[in-house]
């Protein structure tokens, strides 16, 4: 088995007291005089005010000292304007003087140098013939020249600083020039601002810049984008729901806006923290999930993990402690050591077709997607920085999400040639299924404002945009094109469990009746559907008859199975499950039986149930 690999892309998969000495203490105490005891805990209390008081003074100082700095930065600012006076007054720009010694008086009025220049500049003024206005335009001509230098130098601070003093001299000198100056001088102060993450500062600069263009929609939705940004800012810590509402705006307006995308999943575990120190553990569970998919790492899926399994497991029993890693099982050898059947090893020869699936590289810190051969058993690295893949029916590419940050979404891989189209746009945007034309998948997502879990279809070709179908998530395609299987509610939102829906839209018929069905999977004849529920305590998988059958357990492990998978010839299914004590595939004929360890998925997979495996042929 040889597929085409990206170029550049690794593939290598007090000491305690004693009851009579405490009695004897007590005892001492009861014999101390009436004003003993009273100097006592007046002493405490004067302690304890010197320690308020100590504190005290400490924030006192840092604020004075933070005025201070904020003072002698405005110093600095006055005594510049205060130069560039004494040179226009050095110039005869006598009134190019004035108004830059009324500035710096505004910055600091004890500035006495720029008082008594101010003093003597207008008394010549005043002592002096009306100037004519040739004389005046001269000087606003040699003005407006200083600016537009300033301009080309990129000094857009000093430069907007120019030409608000040129139409505070004359309104009517040039008035389309300076406000076609102000405003580009404005606008470029507040994209430099931006890019430093000067966030206040620059939506003020962009205000500015729109009182001269009002209708321009880009510094218009920059202003809001920054609203947004700042609003979230200003909650952050003191209201977590609405930090995420303003968050989420944000996101999808522009999810590469700043640092929004680790604002927004630290926001989302923040607030994780806070229901889960409320015991509210459900709740917990779907921020760390979300969280977990803007942002992966180890600590996030260890909150979920445990969120997930208080969850399922109302108790004040701990969680499950995973044994210690062994040593990998070699595929097709390994024994269910916890199931409740005897375990029987499958002959590797019925088997075929490749099971690809997601793993994380430990030691080049990415995620990867590998391919392993059932006939022989060996796996090889397909692509990297992808996950939860898909395979085409002909086999011949696999859709998966990209953990690329510069290039989220679902990505769609061909198998032969490795070329990588980029086919949606959301990191939101998770679990892809093929339609059996090998153009289209469907996905779930929660890329709209709402924040609610979508089911789009999208095309392989990333060309034409994703389409809503309905409210949903985990969604499977019918193997005749016809209908889509997904975990969702009726249009009110009540009685969870699975549904089947048009593919072309319209009503849904309601199949399973527990909330925790997810992940249903078709059998390539379109009668059966395999799924996942934790309805008996834990997750097991299950499979359902169509039309209108019964739903029978598949595996009673005493571990987590899931995410199940149909071999291509429907005789066999694949699935994960930790029953071992660390995460593995494991296959078991369709009928029931023994299972059988196929292959590693590693240590740590608390992100488990956004993920999917694939069997092609």
């Amino acid at each position: 088995m040889r597929y085409a690999t990206r170029s550049g892309e690794s593939t290598r998969p007090e000491r305690p007291i004693s009851a009579a000495s405490s009695t004897s203490q007590k005892f001492q105490l009861l014999k101390w005089p009436h004003w003993t005891l009273w100097r006592a805990v007046g002493g405490c209390l004067v302690a304890f005010a010197c320690v308020v008081l100590m504190y005290t003074g400490i924030g006192g100082v840092a604020i004075y000292q933070g005025l201070q700095q904020r003072a002698a930065i405005t110093r600095q600012e006055a005594e510049a304007h205060y130069q560039r006076g004494m040179q226009h007054l050095q110039n005869g720009a006598y009134e190019l003087a004035i108004a830059e010694l009324e500035h710096t008086l505004r910055l600091d009025p004890t500035h006495r140098q720029a008082r008594d220049a101010l003093r003597d500049a207008k008394t010549f003024v005043m002592t002096q013939p009306t100037p004519t206005s040739a004389t005046l335009n001269e000087a606003l001509v040699n003005l407006l020249k200083e600016a537009e230098t300033l301009a080309q130098q990129q000094r857009w601070a000093e430069a907007a600083e120019r030409v608000s003093q040129l139409r505070d001299l004359d309104p009517a000198f040039q008035p389309q020039r300076i406000s076609d100056l102000l405003f580009e001088t404005h606008s470029q102060w507040g994209w430099q601002l931006l890019r430093q993450g000067q966030v206040a500062e620059a939506k003020d600069a962009f205000e500015r810049a729109l009182k001269e263009r009002p209708d321009d929609s880009a510094l218009s939705r920059q202003v809001d984008l920054a609203t947004l940004y700042l609003s979230a800012r200003a909650t952050w810590g003191v209201n977590w729901p609405q930090t995420i509402h303003y968050l989420e705006q944000l996101y999808t307006l522009m999810p590469d806006y700043l640092d929004v995308r680790i604002l927004l999943a630290r926001a989302y575990e923040s607030y994780g923290d806070n229901l889960g120190n409320r015991s509210d553990w459900c709740a917990a569970m779907n921020q760390y999930m979300q969280a977990a998919m803007l942002q992966p790492g180890e600590g996030i899926q260890g909150k979920y993990a445990t969120a997930s399994w208080r969850c399922a497991n109302p108790t004040p029993t701990p969680p499950p402690i995973a044994l210690q890693d062994s040593q990998t099982p070699q595929p097709g050898i390994a024994r269910e050591a916890n199931d409740k059947q005897d375990t029987r090893t499958l002959a590797t020869a019925q088997l075929g077709g490749t099971i690809f699936f997601s793993r994380f590289d430990e030691e080049n810190n990415r995620w990867q997607i590998l391919g392993i051969d059932l006939k022989d058993g060996t796996s090889q690295v397909v692509l990297t920085d992808g996950s939860q893949p898909a395979v085409r029916p002909d086999g011949g590419a696999i859709a998966y999400h990209s953990e690329r940050g510069d290039s989220i979404g679902i990505h769609v891989y061909d198998l032969s040639t490795a070329q990588d189209t980029r086919a949606t746009w959301y990191g939101e945007d998770v679990t892809p299924d093929w339609a059996p034309d090998g153009n289209r998948f469907v996905f779930p997502s929660r890329r709209s404002g709402d924040r609610k879990w979508i089911i789009y279809i999208g095309w392989a070709d990333g060309r034409s945009e994703a389409q809503p179908l309905l409210e949903g998530r985990t969604p499977a395609w019918s193997p005749d094109g016809s209908q889509i299987a997904y975990q969702g509610t009726d249009p009110q939102g009540n009685n969870p469990g699975l549904y089947l829906v048009p593919a072309r839209g319209g009503p849904s018929s309601r199949l399973t009746d527990h909330e925790s069905d997810r992940a249903p999977a078709w059998a390539p004849d379109g009668n059966r559907i395999a799924y996942m529920s934790s309805r008996s305590g834990r997750w097991q998988i299950y499979v359902i008859e169509l039309p209108g059958g019964e739903s029978r357990p598949l595996t009673s492990s005493n571990g987590n199975d899931g995410l199940p998978v149909w071999s291509p010839d429907g005789a066999y299914l694949a699935f994960v499950s930790d029953r071992e004590g660390r995460w593995g595939i494991y296959v078991i004929p369709a009928v029931g039986g023994a299972a059988t360890r196929v292959a590693d998925w590693g240590a740590n997979r608390q992100d488990w149930l956004i993920e999917r495996i694939a069997w092609a042929p």
